[in-house]
This record gives structure tokens, sequence and C-alpha cells, in this order.
């Protein structure tokens, strides 16, 4: 795991150094830089596999290619062998070197070999051509910037700031996005020019001309696999699992796992006993509040005879917000990162690598929106329209709140602005359209939030379009593409984003078995039963934790990871803060939002609804992000103001 920038089209050693420089949090255990003509590379290297023979940038043993490699490859001992095989031979056990070598015997089919999570870069000083490449999940993220000739990338956004001949702007038809996600999704940034190359693709410069090309689709689900019973199933589920955590056990350095006491993480550390790896370090984190799960979190890593640690969050913790903007690069106005971000440094004293359980609700059905989705698909088939809009809608619209709180899985309240939403959604029904319906679900500011929220001045820089489909790979219906809708964003640029930089700025590698791809693979050709039966979730995951766990523990509902925000209004902390970052000095002086739009955000947060306070969160973590990214006075100073 590391962080790798490079340049070409122009020489600037300097500027080089300052990259790399930036990012020693990645890479705190060595160093790398390669210069030639007009094209640069740098390394920075967190040492897991080989320790001693990993160094880079590595040359080819004709030192024709020169490689920096940011991940891991989990199956390049397999590799290894076959290059072998093939008359190569090896220096190290490193698998950067594999890696290298199986570009120069397969070239661009070398992406459809590998197993594991990565960025990396390749120039063939030969063709004075330079290949780049990301994972087919994006778990490891890789920017770029191209300005004329000149191109530029790196694994994170910000060292970008270190060239002074690069004016840095906001991207302002990328906030719509922002507001809507909390996160920006697709393939642009709030950095003006500044790129995402996608999961899945690979990216070759040549002579100041870039050419991208998409090398792994998510699977369609066309193809179901016919299984003699249910127990075949659940047990070739099992086997495909296993084999996926046992890949990423492989390292140099101690490895533990996130355990929230929920059934995925439990499920991956219940694997890690099992591969007889001594006793597994395992790590949890608390709110103070009746739904959290650190006891049964303590309970699941007891019975499996792990060394558990547990850390609580509190409203002190905002504190820790601009650090948490500066590591993220594009702002994540989601409270979750500042756990993630205290758990990471809490897990780095123990150890170097970490499972997490990541992906799992995405490929087996779990989230809350998966049932809600699939519900108002059969809803809409079967109740007749003159039902629903006759008879279903005024009722809802004469339901107080506080009943349908009932139904609200969340310590917040639905509250007024809830429920609208929930009115709106039933609306959304009319129209056969799945992808607007996920995307209305998932979204926190919508048109009658942004409605009079833009400072007139800026309207017309601001895109109107929402639209946050890719391509048509992920834009369908039923349950499948119901799935496939979040390759096109929502894990790639949300949580796998999340997962990296909050790990990466504690310098701790986190692995995620649940995104091995031959895995997701597998579990799209599963029936549809095997994900949600009777409205429960992840069921084929639930029959496979039958096998390793207690029947409470594989059969606990799903509680979701959620910081309860709310509870922070009353703190002297978190006011203060709310008054510097979208007070109406600051929100006059930033010129994008009308003061008196916030202030009545702000003003009914006294409600403490549910939506209220995540908009306004995410308010406050955008205003933190112009400060650090477009100012320059952020708690990380960066150059280029």
């Amino acid at each position: 795991m590391c962080g790798i920038v490079g340049f070409c089209g122009f020489s600037a050693p300097d500027l080089l150094e300052q990259m790399t420089k930036m990012l020693t949090h990645r890479g705190p255990d060595d160093s790398g830089t390669f210069e030639e003509g007009a094209v640069s590379l740098g390394h920075r290297r967190l040492s897991i596999i080989d320790i001693a023979g990993g160094h880079q940038p590595m040359f080819s043993p004709d030192r024709r290619y020169v490689i920096v490699f940011n991940g891991e490859i989990y199956n390049y001992r397999e590799l290894r062998q076959t290059l072998i095989g093939r008359g190569y031979s090896f220096r190290s056990d490193s698998d950067t070197e594999v890696l290298l070598a199986c570009y120069a015997e397969f070239g661009v089919d070398a992406l459809d070999r590998l197993n594991g999570m990565f960025a990396f870069a390749i120039y063939d000083r030969e063709e004075k051509s330079l290949f780049l490449a990301r994972d087919r999940v994006g778990i490891k993220p890789l920017y770029t910037l191209q300005v004329g000739d000149r191109f530029l990338f790196s694994s994170e956004s910000k060292t970008f700031c270190c060239w002074n001949e690069w004016n840095r702007e906001v991207n302002l038809d990328a906030l719509q996005g922002y507001l809507a996600l909390r996160y920006v999704p697709g393939n642009t940034t709030l950095l003006k020019g500044v790129r995402r190359l996608p999961a899945g693709h690979y990216l070759i410069h040549r002579r100041g001309e870039t050419r991208t090309v998409r090398y792994w689709t998510p699977p369609t689900g066309d193809t179901k696999q016919n299984y003699s019973s249910e127990g075949e199933a659940i047990e070739a589920l099992g086997e495909q699992l296993e084999r996926s955590v046992q890949r990423r056990l492989i390292s140099d350095v101690p490895v533990g796992a996130y355990l929230s006491g929920g059934l995925d993480s439990s499920l991956i550390v219940a694997l890690m006993t099992r591969q007889k790896m001594g006793q597994v370090n395992t790590f949890s984190v608390g709110f103070d509040y009746e739904h959290d799960e650190l006891r049964e979190a303590e309970a699941t890593a007891d019975l499996l005879g792990c060394k558990h640690h547990t850390i609580q969050c509190g409203p002190t913790d905002i504190d820790l917000l601009q650090d948490v903007v500066y590591h993220s690069d594009d702002p994540l106005g989601d409270p979750i990162s500042l756990p993630m971000y205290k758990l990471a440094h809490e897990a780095k004293k123990q150890v170097t690598v970490i499972l997490t359980g990541e992906g799992a609700d995405e490929f087996f059905g779990g989230y809350l929106f998966h049932k809600v989705l699939w519900l108002a698909d059969l809803y809409t088939r079967i109740a007749p329209r003159l039902l629903r809009r006759g008879v279903v809608h005024p009722l809802l619209r004469l339901t107080p709140p506080g009943l349908l709180n009932l139904a609200f899985k969340y310590p917040a309240s639905l509250g007024r602005r809830g429920k609208l939403k929930l009115l709106d959604f039933h609306d959304q029904l009319e129209e056969d359209d799945l992808d607007a319906r996920y995307r209305h679900l998932i979204s926190l500011f919508d048109r009658r939030d942004t409605d009079g929220l833009f400072h007139e001045d800026v309207l017309g820089e601001i895109g109107s379009s929402t639209d946050i489909a890719e391509d048509d790979a992920v834009a369908t219906r039923r349950f499948d593409e119901m799935l496939r809708l979040q390759f096109g964003h929502w894990l790639p640029d949300n949580m796998l984003l999340r997962q990296d930089k909050m790990s990466m700025a504690a310098g701790i590698e986190g692995r995620v078995p649940f995104l091995d791809h031959e895995l997701i693979e597998f579990a799209f050709g599963l029936p549809r039963k095997f994900h949600i039966r009777r409205l429960i979730g992840k069921y084929c995951l639930r029959r496979v934790a039958e096998g390793l766990l207690p029947r409470t523990t594989a059969r606990r509902r799903k509680m979701p990871f959620y910081v309860p925000v709310e509870g922070h209004f009353g703190n002297p902390r978190f006011l203060a803060m709310m008054e510097d970052l979208i007070g109406d000095e600051a929100v006059r002086r930033r010129g994008i939002f009308r003061p008196e739009a916030i202030q009545g955000l702000r003003k009914a947060l006294h409600d403490r609804e549910f939506i209220l306070a995540k908009q306004v969160f995410s308010l406050m973590t955008l205003e933190l992000w112009f400060r650090s990214f477009i100012d320059g006075s952020g708690s990380r100073r960066l150059t280029n103001p």
C-alpha cells in the first residue's frame, strides 16, 4: 500500500519532490523517484510484502519499463509461477515485480489476470508512453490533471496544488452532485480540471494525447447458476468467501480487522480465526447511545478469542473534522468519516493491515433502500394506480411524522422534511424509472432544498442536472440492476474513497474481502431469492454465517452505522464551529449560497430532524474544503493559494 505521483510533458524536479513528500502519510516507510527527460515518477511506500525487496520505482530487467504501484496483487504468487514457466526469473518476493513482469509479458491483457486492489503507472521508455490502470471496483484512487500537453497523476488530488503553474478553481458543475449525495459522483471532482480515472479502466498517455478504456464491466446477472439444492449454493458461497479472506491475509506485517458487531465484519473475523493466524486484533468504535453495537462486537470478539480494542467518539471529536476534510481530497459530507479516521489511528498502534466488511451490503442486498426499491417495484405491480393515488397517498399526507418514526430505523427523527421526501418518493412510483427512484432515496438535498439555496450570482454557473448514472451499464431495472447501480458512483466515489483516505491518513492498509471480483461475479450469479427473502436482506450470507457464528449473530438485523450528529447541536464547540463555517458572515463571504437560506436551515436544527442535521453537517464540511483546497487556509496549508 503506497502513494504514487507523476507527470509528463514537462520537467520540474522540485515539483516531484514536493508531490511525493505530500504523500508521506500513505507511505511512511520508504520513498523513491524517477526522472527522465519530460517524465517524472514518485513513490511513497507502506511496506507490507517483501519489506526488504519492494523498493519503487522499479525497473524491468531490460530497463524498458518502470513502475510505481499502489495496492496489493493477492494472486501474485500464482502469477509468479506462471511467468517462471514462461522463462522469467525474479529478484524479490514482491508483488510489484510480478505485476511489472506480467505487464511486460501480456500488455493490457495482464489486467484480466490480476486479483487485487491497485492503481499503478508504468512508463514505457521505448514507446515514450505512460500506462495507468485502476482496479475493477475502485478500491484504490487515482486522479489525473491535464493542462495542454502537460499531464499529472496522483493517489491524492491535493498534490496537484504543489504545481504553481496551475490556477486551482472550484468546479461549480460538480456542486449539485455533492449537495445531493454528500460526495462528488462520477469522474470529475470539485477541483476544476481534476478527474478520477474510473474504476475498471486503464489510460494511455502518449505524445500529449490521452485515451481511456474500460477493461471490466460489472456483471449483468443475466446468467444465473443452477444448484441442485440451497445447501450446495450456500456451500459454494462459503468457499468463495473463505478463499477471498485467505488471499487478504498475505502480509509480512501484523493484520487485524474492524469488528462492528454486525453480520459482515463478524463473518470476516470468524473466517480469519479459521486460518490459524494466532490471536486476531479487532477494533470497534461506539458513540455512547443505545443503538451502537459495542456490546455485540465485544461478545463476538470474546467468542472468537480475539484481542479486542474499543474506542468512543463524542462531541469533542468535531475538532478532527478539518484534518478529515484535508485527507478526503473531495469533501465527504457524512460524519461517518470522523469515527473511521479515529478508528484507523487507534488500529495503527497494533497492526498495519486491516480487513473490513465493506461491500457485503452492496452485493447481497443488505441496505434498507434495497428492500424499499424491491417493495416499491412489487407495490406498483400489485396495487392499482387508483388505489395508490386515491387512498395511499392521501393517508400518507395525513399521517403524523411521529407515527412514521416507528418504521424509521435511525435514532434521529424523520420529521416534516423526511415525510415530504417519502411523499415525493411515492409520487415517483408513477414513473417506471428504477434509476430515478434509487437516486431519490440516496439523495440528501433535492429540488425542494436547492430552490432558493444558491446565490443569484452563481446560478448560471452551476450544472442543473443531477443525473449521476455513468452509462448504460448502470442504468436499467430489476434487482440485479438495482445492485449494479452502485458501481456507477456509490462504491468508488463514496464508500471506497472514504475507506482509502481515512485508513491511509493513519498509514494503515484497508482490505475488503467482499469486493474480490470473483466473489462479486459469483454473487451476481445467485438467484434473487438468495439475496432478499421474506424481507430478510443478505439471506445467503446469513446462511453461511450460521456455520461459523451463533445463530443470534447470523440472524441479527442490520443496524445502521450512524453518527448521532444531531446530539451535538447543544455542544458549544459544535455551535462555534457551525457559526464560523456557515454563519451569515461566512456564507456571504463565500458567495455561493444565500445567507437567509442557510440561516433557515440552522434555525430548524432544534427539531433534530435526520435530514436537516445531515444537510447542515455537509455544508460545514463543504466550507472546510473550500478553506483548504481553494483558499489554502486549512489546517494543512496547501501551496499555490
